[in-house]
């Protein structure tokens, strides 16, 4: 019996787990004992002597290799330290040291510190890059002719160069270097297709003239990117303006300039507080009904006391909103909450460019015309439409000449029905293709505010003989679940969303109308992961599709990986009734998906039907 289908068992015995984990946490009530040892030490006139405490930091989260850099740590009640892991001996209970990463990768620094009442460890771990030749394809590439020192820029090439690739802007923070990206984040950009310029300038602004002269490099960089496109195989058709902090206030007027080359803006921590303190001038200034899209991630949250508080976007939102254009804004927050240890440690794959992907699908999905001849139409997130995308390609195998589609995406909650009915844009690109008349299948991804109707009832009244696709995906953040909680969490959920499909069926009794909970993908690929039955596959998420089953904490899959062409199997079986044992096409991987998605809706059915 397949893994997946001890869910619906395994949530029949709630009652159990819930017997079970009351018993084991009153075995293992540690605060309570530690409390009643003390209290009983008390009673017999022992002193009660505090457990160690222990911090400790590093001063950067990257570094070249053999490059200094200082750990920092703190304890109290500890009589003794000692160090592991990337560094080793014994240390104070309290202080610093200068060291240098000596080989490439990410180092942890571990520190164990004794006392009387027990020990304490910490960790902390710091990227250590290769030299800079071996993060960037092209260095010091000199785009202008007035400061040579200060007007050069570095090169990541995208890693598919078989056609010119969208470029990525990338203008650092305040006292940072344009060497300054680390690994991770380059090959965020690189896994999307883009090729990365990181330009220098003035290195830390001090005044109004040192911004001055930043922004007018920033338009020579952008005029050198132009010219010498062809030259790095850039596309200079395609560009994205991003920058972090300082960065992102040296290129913002750039980025609304309304270049018809500029597509979008991906910033970090933009426009802090030092950009809203000119007399003159104000960011919000430069945002036009022309602006480009938006999305501005921030570490803080809205309550922490931070000069980048995501607060300082309100005017530039509030703007976009007036101007009508309020859906090419997103913004996201407390990024340090969601992706950073104790120790200010990145612990995502993408560090600061952790939305980079999904910024990169909706504009996919934006700037995309619609066809008027598409027989399907499929409207979701990033959870869904990649799956989409890759269907033409299965099409093509299976000798589907006559197939076309279109795919219209928007990120996150965005891409559900109801934003994109809401959304002017998104609702005129997809009807623009139902008003054709030629869809017959007409797919969505779920959404828990609804809207299925508003488009059911515009589709059929261009063709009422449209079937109609409803995809559940997986469950994002997969790491904070352990496996059986992730896959019973996700039989819950789905059988609460399929009472209330029901619901909908029986408003449209004469309509096909699928549920296609292709999420359950994950599910199994979970198990199999825990029991070692997928080869090669080490990780949970990790950066490579050989050997990660999720490419990020958000859950994204990869292209090409496991996750992404089990979904797509399901999806040929599901919506088109592809015979996937006759299917002759072997997506590798070293295990049969298509005997997995086979059975999945097979033993599922009733959801399927």
């Amino acid at each position: 019996m397949p893994i997946y289908k001890k869910l619906l068992r395994n949530s029949l015995c709630v009652a159990l787990l819930i017997f079970s984990n009351f018993t084991t946490s009153a075995s293992q009530m540690g605060p309570f004992n530690a409390l009643m040892s003390a209290v009983q030490g008390a009673r017999s006139g022992e002193p009660v002597l505090p457990t160690p405490t222990l911090s400790l930091s590093a001063s950067t989260e990257s570094a070249l290799i053999g490059a200094a850099f200082t750990l920092i740590w703190s304890s109290t009640h500890a009589t003794n330290c000692s160090a592991s892991g990337s560094w080793s001996g014994d240390k104070s209970t309290s202080g610093s040291e200068t060291i240098s990463g000596e080989v490439a990768g990410s180092n942890t620094y571990e520190l164990t510190c004794l006392g009387v009442r027990g020990e304490h460890s910490a960790s902390v771990s710091v990227e250590i890059t290769g030299p800079v030749a071996a993060l960037w394809d092209y260095t010091d590439i000199a785009y202008g002719t007035e400061d040579p020192s200060r007007q050069w820029l570095n090169i990541r090439l995208a890693y598919d160069q078989t056609e010119p690739s969208p470029v990525y802007l990338f203008a650092h923070g305040n006292g940072g270097s344009a060497n300054g990206m680390s690994r991770k984040q380059l090959h965020t950009i690189a896994s999307e297709g883009y090729t990365t310029v990181s330009w220098e300038s003035i290195v830390t602004l001090e005044g109004e003239a040192d911004l001055l002269t930043a922004v007018a490099d920033a338009q020579v960089m952008f005029d050198w990117v132009l010219a010498n496109a062809a030259t790095y195989n850039m596309d200079p058709d395609h560009i994205v303006v991003g920058g972090r902090s300082r960065g992102s206030i040296i290129s913002w007027q750039m980025a609304h300039s309304n270049h018809p080359s500029i597509e979008g803006i991906y910033m970090y921590n933009a426009l802090p507080r030092g950009a809203w303190q000119g007399e003159d001038w104000t960011p919000d200034d430069d945002v036009n009904p022309n602006s480009p899209i938006a999305y501005l991630v921030y570490g803080p949250d809205f309550d922490d006391d931070d000069g980048h508080n995501p607060t300082y976007a309100d005017p530039v939102i509030a703007r976009y909103d007036e101007l009508d254009i309020g859906t090419r804004m997103t913004r996201y927050v407390d990024m340090w909450g969601d992706f950073q240890n104790g120790q200010g440690n990145w612990i995502n794959d993408g560090e600061l460019m952790h939305y980079f992907p999904e910024f990169v699908a909706t504009l996919k999905g934006i700037n995309t015309p619609p066809s008027a001849a598409n027989n399907v139409l499929f409207m979701g997130h990033s959870f869904f439409a990649p799956i989409a995308r890759q269907i033409p390609f299965h099409a093509a195998q299976l000798e589907r000449n006559d197939y076309t589609q279109h795919v219209e995406q928007s990120g996150g909650e965005t891409g559900t029905p109801l934003a994109l009915w809401q959304d002017e844009e998104h609702r005129e690109n997809i009807q623009a293709v139902l008003d054709t008349g030629d869809v017959e299948v007409f797919g969505m991804t779920f959404g828990p505010n609804g809207g299925y109707e508003l488009w059911i009832d515009y589709a059929l009244s261009k063709n009422p003989n449209t079937r109609f696709v409803i995809g559940i995906p997986w469950i994002d953040f997969p790491a904070d679940y352990d496996t059986a909680t992730y896959g019973n969490t996700y039989s819950e959920g789905l059988e609460a969303i399929w009472m209330g499909f029901g619901a909908l069926q029986a408003s449209y009794p004469d309509v096909d109308i699928t549920f296609m909970p292709y999420g359950l993908a994950a599910v199994e690929l979970r198990y199999l992961f825990e029991a070692g039955q997928l080869p090669g596959i080490t990780q949970l998420i990790g950066d490579n599709p050989e050997t990660s089953l999720f490419k990020d904490a958000k859950g994204h899959g990869h292209a090409g990986g496991l996750l992404l062409d089990l979904a797509e199997f399901i999806w040929l079986k599901a919506i088109f009734g592809i015979d996937l044992e006759s299917y002759n096409y072997d997506a590798g991987h070293g295990i049969d998906l298509k005997e997995i998605a086979q059975t999945i809706v097979s033993d599922y059915g009733y959801y399927f039907e």
